[in-house]
């Protein structure tokens, strides 16, 4: 059944109205489809410019604009430009444009997800010929644009800027293009997103591999190079136990804000959030067979998604050692997650083509709930943080006044747990405050990566603990030797020191 064929069948209840003002939308193809579903993208999902990752991420960008910021803790704030050039590419844009930040990550989060529709679309348009099935893809994921992916702590993309933004997309071209056997074209969009992010492009490049493997009737080199990886980290991990573990790491890995590291340690819903999808491949698989790019490309899925979870079941024990931990073998399942979606643009389309009100309803309830998770999870902040715009999050608000009333040098202690309170939101201090701090919980991320960082970060990190409940004179010997010239208190926190600003959440103070 055509597409105008369904949009010319009644529609009983209240969805009449939204199935009226779809049909010239819906006639529209589905190649305009991505520039179309942008502004709504932004405005169901949010825009949260220094949350997150973005806190890590524009940071270096703002440090790499004025190397004079961040005197403490620059290692930091660099870990991650040392492999990516996001950073580098986004401060040489505004050199040269002299455009604001805000102004330019703003208009690169609207090119993340013009670019990542555009990557679901050329996904759909090699598995389905029917227009009404890309299109159902397609607002499929524009649904799903900040779906957690199970228990990683990665969504299948972000309401913020980071490399992933720019990467993930590239993979999905990668994907679309090995389908057509282009393999140029995807060696040059894995090429750019391997300079953007390394590891989430190592992922896409393995996931290609197979698939090539798969698409030339390869099965058993595919299944081979899957055994050749799972045996490569197992003997990583049989060589590690012959080293003791740094004391330091262990702390900053096993920190509640990384359980995601660790299989273990997931709620059994999360571990659903893996084995689900590997079920539903395989099924699909079965019933397409190998003859069909869709099959082929589930099965690809399926021995990917299948190798991580065996490598991070096995291999990654949450008592260490930890040599596979920096490479977070689970984060393949964000590619595999948003090429899972662009394949059930096909169920969609079918149930479409049964009963229109189902499927209009199901698309509303997905709109309607993303929309409500997000604003749950950023209840302190604006929805989208319009480019200067006034905040309304007391923590920010802290953050600004810090920025515009103390000197660029200062150093700021505070509980190292400050990012993950309520109502934070996991706004960067260092990125909004444009001051340095004491090493904090955020940072036990970039140490579960980058290992060498972690003494430093338990030395600051564990100095803080209870800041907020010593005396000025604990607080001094804590934490001024290690370079903190400014504390950020709790409102209630006993002070003697000068404190010139607070609100209902924190107070600046001055160290004398």
């Amino acid at each position: 059944m055509s597409t105008s064929t369904v949009l010319q069948q009644p529609v009983p209840g209240p969805l009449a109205a939204l199935a009226k003002a779809a049909r010239p939308l819906l006639s529209i193809s589905s190649r305009l489809a991505p520039l179309l579903l942008t502004p709504v993208v932004l405005l169901i999902h949010g825009y949260h410019p220094f949350a997150g990752d973005a806190g890590i991420y524009v940071a270096s960008v703002r440090h790499i604009l004025n190397p004079s910021l961040y005197p403490l803790n620059s290692a930091f704030v660099m870990a991650f430009a040392r492999f990516s050039a996001f950073p580098w590419a986004m401060a040489a844009v505004v050199d040269t444009s002299h455009l604001p930040l805000p102004i330019l990550l703003f208009v690169a989060n609207l090119l993340s997800i013009f670019l990542f529709l555009t990557g679901c679309g050329q996904l759909a348009a090699r598995l389905f010929a029917s227009e009404s099935a890309r299109w159902c893809s397609l607002l499929l994921a524009a649904a799903c644009f900040t779906l957690p992916v199970a228990g990683t702590a990665l969504f299948i993309m972000d309401p913020y800027i980071t490399a992933r933004s720019f990467s993930t997309p590239l993979s999905l071209m990668a994907v679309a293009a090995s389908i057509d056997r282009a393999w140029l074209r995807a060696s040059l969009f894995l090429a750019i997103a391997a300079m953007i992010h390394p590891l989430m492009a190592a992922y896409a490049i393995g996931l290609v591999i197979v698939l090539a493997c798969v698409t030339t009737g390869r099965i058993r080199l595919a299944l081979s190079l899957c055994a050749v990886a799972t045996a490569v980290c197992a003997a990583l991990s049989a060589f590690a136990h012959r080293f003791p573990i740094d004391p330091a790491y262990r702390q900053a890995v096993s920190l509640a804000p990384r359980t995601f590291l660790f299989l273990a340690r997931w709620h059994g819903y999360e571990v659903l959030g893996l084995i689900l999808p590997l079920l539903l491949f395989a099924v699909a698989w079965r019933w397409l067979g190998l003859a069909d790019p869709k099959g082929r490309l589930c099965l690809t899925c399926l021995f990917a998604g299948t190798t991580s979870l065996l490598i991070a079941a096995t291999l990654v024990p949450a008592e260490g050692p930890y040599p596979l931990v920096p490479i977070q073998v689970l984060r393949t399942f964000q590619l595999i997650y948003a090429v899972g979606i662009a394949l059930s643009g096909g169920i969609l389309s079918a149930m479409a083509r049964r009963s229109r009100t189902a499927i209009g309803a199901l698309l509303v309830l997905l709109f309607a709930g993303m929309f409500a998770a997000q604003r749950l999870a950023w209840a302190g902040c604006a929805h989208v943080e319009w480019p200067g715009s006034r905040t309304t999050n007391p923590y920010e608000q802290a953050f600004l006044w810090i920025r515009d009333n103390t000197p660029q040098s200062a150093v700021f202690a505070f509980d190292p747990q400050l990012v993950y309170l309520p109502e934070e939101d996991e706004q960067g201090f260092r990125v909004i405050a444009e001051r340095d701090h004491l090493a904090d919980d955020k940072d036990a991320g970039i140490v579960a990566v980058i290992p060498p960082l972690a003494r430093r970060w338990a030395l600051q990190r564990n100095a803080q603990v209870s800041v907020d409940h010593m005396s000025d004179s604990e607080r001094l010997a804590r934490v001024a030797h290690l370079g903190a010239t400014w504390l950020l208190l709790s409102p209630n926190a006993e002070t003697g020191l000068s404190c010139p600003w607070h609100n209902r959440v924190a107070k600046v103070c001055r160290m004398d």
